[in-house]
């Protein structure tokens, strides 16, 4: 424990260190166990293995709790295009690795040259998961750690050299990318609109709001309804009358639709007019009550019971409507209008507990952790796999994280963990990771550098970051005419590698860069665990 808490502080403090606004960040912690464990520390190797492995279940585990609520989101937002680039800079990896391979000696080095194919993306778990598969087979695994090691410096460096590379090349102004992306956005955004209609149409006298056309399936959501000069938080049976005004809220195609449906909108809103009666306020609720989860908003009747209407619901990023058939999720929030004792009384009902956020629960995570390392225990065979697959302890726990962070509630289980613990239990795994590894190959790591072929891995290694990246970046920018900035957050994404994603944010003030990041992201992380495990089990077994 003396060993590990050790390598771990120094490599967090290296990892710290700055050269041009670009550091470590949790892999200092490898370079630092690689000098000691040189040096001459050691930890039993049973020891070292579980700590390894369990750092590594910790990591995966939280990477797949943070990124499994926008998975399929991600795709859906930002089309295709972007995720269609970075599986091909991870299959593109794969291929310069098998020319390797068969092209160059590197055929009796296959742990070498997996960890190789790992250092070069900067992507941990995928070494996780090839050391897993490694194990499996008998094989000694500080081998890969040595082809991480020795991988990864230009895997940083390759990444940003790109990315200059690209900006010289096709003489790219970020400034200018970065207002071009924002005009794009503003042309093509749909985001949630309100406005006020004079009910003009004489058919929908007498007959109650639910049962206007489309109203309730389109997600239009009905905030305020003013009667002469009195404004009110209407229900689903309030019945409508001659004269009244009717505050919407929805995406724009159905605000249009019920605009034709309705009556005209309004020049001035209601919600800006002078009235009588209680105020109307709005409130952003959080739902912490474990009760109502997966309940739908009608089923809550807050209109009903409170005199309150949802508008908006935001969850991880993203906003919807208050539609009725929408199920709550811990950690949502809503946007309550109403009067301010109906808010009050919704946000008990709600919970509306910060603090909630701040004790996350630990069964869940056991549990989810449990079935996780059940799931990659189990073999699966597919057709020209030698020996069945097995997602292991990297791709085990990160395919059940993302299921159940989407599912969100099982049961009287809350799949939920909150940002601040997530970070927390993600970094802590990573750093014990990488400080096994680490002291694992600082044992032949300067031997193979020094006096062996470690220089020679290096050149090689160089040639996996640098040729997928600059062959889709081409493509990207010539075939796709992807936007500078978001191609640049793609490449970074595509290697999963945060001092890149920091230089890139650096060249210009834009969202282009972290959307470009995190649309590619979970796909990437998925793809890069599967294929280093699918190499490492072909190439052992030829």
């Amino acid at each position: 424990m003396v060993v590990i808490a050790f390598t771990a502080a120094i490599g967090l403090m290296v990892g710290k260190i700055k050269v041009k606004g670009i550091s470590l960040g949790g892999a200092g912690a490898l370079f630092v166990g690689i000098v000691l464990g040189h040096l001459g520390l050691r930890v039993e190797h049973n020891v070292l293995h579980f700590v390894q492995e369990f750092g590594l279940i910790l990591f995966v585990y939280t990477i797949g709790m943070q990124v499994g609520p926008g998975f399929m989101d991600s795709i859906r937002r930002h089309g295709l295009v972007l995720n269609v680039l970075s599986t091909g800079i991870v299959l593109l990896g794969v291929v310069v690795t098998l020319c390797l391979y068969f092209f160059t000696d590197m055929h009796d080095n296959v742990p070498v040259l997996i960890g190789m194919l790992c250092g070069a993306v900067t992507n941990t778990p995928s070494l996780g998961a090839a050391n897993s598969a490694f194990a499996a087979a008998g094989v000694d695994t500080s081998l890969t750690g040595i082809g991480y090691a020795v991988a990864y410096p230009f895997g940083v460096i390759g990444i940003i050299l790109v990315m200059i590379l690209m900006r010289v090349i096709f003489r790219q102004n970020p400034n200018k990318a970065a207002e071009s992306y924002a005009a794009e956005i503003a042309a093509t955004a749909k985001e949630i609109e309100s406005c006020s209609l004079m009910v003009d149409n004489q058919n929908l006298y007498g007959i109650a709001l639910k049962e206007i056309p489309n109203l309730v399936s389109s997600g239009i959501v009905v905030t305020r309804l003013l009667r002469g000069d009195k404004i009110f938080t209407p229900n689903g049976k309030t019945v409508i009358e001659q004269g009244d005004k009717l505050h919407i809220v929805g995406m724009p195609e159905a605000v249009g639709a019920m605009e034709k449906i309705i009556g005209k909108r309004l020049e001035t809103p209601i919600t800006k007019q002078a009235t009588k009666g209680a105020p109307i306020q709005v409130k952003t609720i959080l739902v912490t009550n474990k009760k109502i989860l997966g309940r739908t908003i009608g089923s809550l009747a807050l209109a009903e019971r409170y005199g309150v209407n949802v508008s908006r619901v935001t969850r991880t990023g993203f906003k919807f409507t208050g539609r009725l058939d929408l199920r709550i999720k811990f950690a949502d929030k809503l946007m309550i209008v109403g009067p301010a004792e109906g808010i009050e009384a919704a946000a008990k009902e709600l919970g509306n507990s910060l603090t909630a956020l701040d004790h996350p629960e630990i069964l869940p995570a056991f549990l989810g952790i449990f079935l996780g390392v059940i799931a990659g225990s189990i073999p699966i065979a597919l057709p020209g796999m030698p020996t069945p697959l097995k997602l292991g302890l990297a791709g085990g726990p990160l395919i059940v994280a993302i299921l159940l962070s989407r599912k969100r509630k099982i049961g009287p289980l809350n799949f939920f963990m909150a940002s601040s613990a997530n970070l927390m239990l993600r970094e802590f795994g990573l750093t014990l990771f990488l400080s096994c590894v680490g002291l694992n190959a600082g044992i032949k790591f300067f031997d193979v550098l020094l006096n062996g072929d470690g220089l020679h891995y290096m050149g090689l290694a160089a040639f996996i970051t640098f040729v997928p990246l600059a062959v889709m970046a081409v493509v990207g920018h010539l075939v796709f005419k992807v936007n500078f900035l978001a191609l640049c957050g793609v490449l970074a994404g595509a290697t999963t590698d945060p001092p890149a994603l920091a230089f890139a944010n650096s060249q210009a003030d834009s969202e282009a860069v972290n959307i470009g990041y995190a649309s590619v992201y979970p796909l990437t992380m998925l793809l890069r665990i599967l294929s280093g495990q699918v190499l490492a089990i072909l190439l052992i077994s030829a």
